[in-house]
């Protein structure tokens, strides 16, 4: 007789199927990412490869388990950055004559950068990834908990 209740208890929860994980809340690396884009690419002149770069950041984002609520800050947060960054710009287009040739905290200039084989390597990915070729896994492989997701 108490096999019966042991039993139906293992079955009621085969029936009920793995149990599901808790969704995400912290978006910090996305966030981050979508913001140093903004200057690595765009403050650079390269405004293209940071649109394929954000595009393939929201495609990886949109497959990780975040709660709403998480996306929703995110959106937020990602929205209220590209407008400060598009300020900045503006501002420093204005004080410089046009974008500046290196960046505060830029080891190196932006042209320097931008023909640096891992640079060209990377944009070539983005290029793919934008026709369709390759996921935007390919672009962006780390983890949805990933402590840093950069370009």
């Amino acid at each position: 007789m108490r096999r019966l209740p042991l039993l139906a208890a293992a079955l009621l929860l085969v029936a009920a199927g793995p149990a599901q994980e808790a969704p995400l809340q912290d978006t910090e690396a996305f966030e981050r990412g979508f913001a140093i884009s903004l200057y690595q690419f765009d403050a650079c002149g390269d405004p293209l490869a940071g649109r394929m770069f954000r595009r393939a950041l929201t495609d990886r984002f949109d497959h990780c388990p975040f709660s709403p609520e998480a996306r929703s800050r995110y959106r937020d947060r990602t929205r209220a950055e590209l407008a400060r960054v598009r300020e900045r710009m503006q501002r420093l287009v204005e004080e410089n004559g046009g974008l500046p040739r290196e960046l505060a905290g830029m080891s190196t200039t932006c042209h320097a950068q931008q023909a640096s084989a891992p640079y060209r390597e990377f944009r070539a990915l983005l290029e793919r990834y934008a026709g369709g070729m390759v996921p935007a896994e390919a672009v962006i492989p780390a983890s949805c908990d990933a402590a840093d997701i950069m370009p």
